[in-house]
């Protein structure tokens, strides 16, 4: 059997050990645009501030592929998939035939328009190539690995891990949310506003500027080195610039192939495509969620982890199902625990308080129909656990929306 894995991160992996377990004499061709072994793309930010070495990113060793027998093609690129010939085309002319074939190709980072063709000190921060780029910029004597002045676009995970990261005496950092929305925030699509404003609030005192309410409008250079952001709310100066504002799925090379696409490639129970012997997981594919119903993109390190495992399983001629993904988001940042799990708003979702903001303590459920569909906790999360072993069960009739009608047994049983 020859099977084929295009992209080389935590569902490619994962479907790696897992056809090896069924298949140890198959051909295992993998593909990858990085030319490293895996490793942990969260740690990324650690790795710029010199917190960690490179090898501590390797969560599966430098001697994976050998391991496993991977015969890779790293440094590539898939130029199209030709679907009725079970093949692909790099983009350096080289064809690759599969009998089975799992699309694990990731995301990139979305560039804004102020951000296209940037001057040197301007920079993503989304693989490790990117993190060694700023490295060797901010060991340039000028800096001597310490600039005074960065600011970072971007509200999300990576942003704020940058700029945990970088912060420290003698820094001068700026995060700026450069939001479409109308009340923009950090992390948005994790938090509410009150659990936005306490992360915001941890930041501040960690030496961070936040700015939610701001857009860029433009970079400023001087010899072709980036000086500057300039926004709304005025000019503020920067000798490095780090922009994560979204990610986008890597799909070019499969678009108008007759693969079913829509915001990602659509998958069933067993991460099968809609065209035989083609199976998507990770950042690529749209799998089922459990409390949405339907399917839908779920940018996480768990989910594509699993999404790996099933898709590499039955690509071995196994047979095992996906029951379903849960938004879920887990991080302590600037000494601020939250963790925010399910549908934290939309229609017909009930908001029940049962902790306010008080002494950096923070919790919040949300029901649809009487049934816990979400929670966020802040500062105190020692209830995450028992709080989602519960999501999809009904609380009961004698709740208000009120803590004082909360039925203990349910939330701290």
């Amino acid at each position: 059997m020859n099977y084929v894995i295009i992209g080389n991160g935590p569902a490619g992996v994962h479907a790696i050990e897992s056809i090896r377990q069924r298949d140890p004499n198959g051909t295992i061709t993998l593909i990858s645009k990085e030319d490293t072994a895996p490793y942990s793309r969260i740690m990324l930010p650690e790795l710029v501030s010199g917190e960690i070495e490179d090898a501590y990113l390797y969560y599966r060793g430098t001697d994976f592929y050998e391991r496993y027998a991977v015969n890779c093609k790293l440094g590539k690129t898939v130029a199209e998939i030709v679907c009725n010939e079970k093949k692909l085309v790099l983009k350096d002319g080289e064809t690759i035939c599969y009998d089975k074939l799992l699309i694990a190709s990731g995301s990139s980072p979305v560039i804004l328009p102020f951000a296209q063709n940037p001057p040197k000190g301007v920079f993503s921060l989304w693989n490790k190539a990117d993190a060694q780029e700023i490295r060797e910029y901010l060991a340039h004597k000028e800096f001597n690995g310490n600039p005074s002045h960065i600011v970072i676009v971007g509200g999300g995970l990576v942003g704020l891990q940058a700029a945990r990261a970088l912060a420290g005496p003698g820094k001068d950092i700026t995060l700026i949310v450069n939001s479409r929305r109308s009340r923009p925030r950090l992390m948005p699509s994790q938090l509410d506003e009150t659990a936005s404003k306490m992360l915001a609030e941890a930041a501040e005192k960690a030496g961070v500027r936040v700015l939610c309410d701001a857009k860029v409008e433009a970079l400023h250079a001087a010899d072709g080195k980036v000086t500057g952001v300039k926004s709304d709310h005025g000019l503020f100066p920067a000798q490095l610039v780090l922009v994560a504002t979204g990610v986008r799925p890597n799909l070019d090379f499969a678009v108008g192939k007759g693969l079913d696409i829509g915001g990602a490639l659509k998958v069933n129970e067993e991460m099968r495509c809609n065209i035989p012997d083609i199976f998507a997981a990770g950042d690529v594919a749209e799998a089922f969620g459990l409390l949405e119903e339907t399917n839908v993109m779920r940018p996480l390190w768990l989910c594509a982890v699993q999404q790996g495992k099933i898709a590499g399983t039955n690509m071995a001629g196994g047979s095992m199902r996906y029951e379903g993904s849960l938004a879920m988001n887990s991080i302590d940042l600037f000494g601020l625990p939250i963790v925010s799990v399910g549908k934290l708003g939309g229609a017909e979702i009930e908001e029940l308080c049962i902790h306010p903001p008080v002494n950096g303590i923070y919790k919040k459920l949300f029901l649809q129909q009487g049934k816990l569909v979400g929670f966020i906790l802040v500062g105190d999360i020692q209830q995450a656990g028992i709080l989602a072993s519960k999501l999809g069960q009904v609380m009961g009739e004698n709740y208000s929306g009120e803590y004082k009608n909360l039925d203990p047994a349910f939330y701290y049983a």
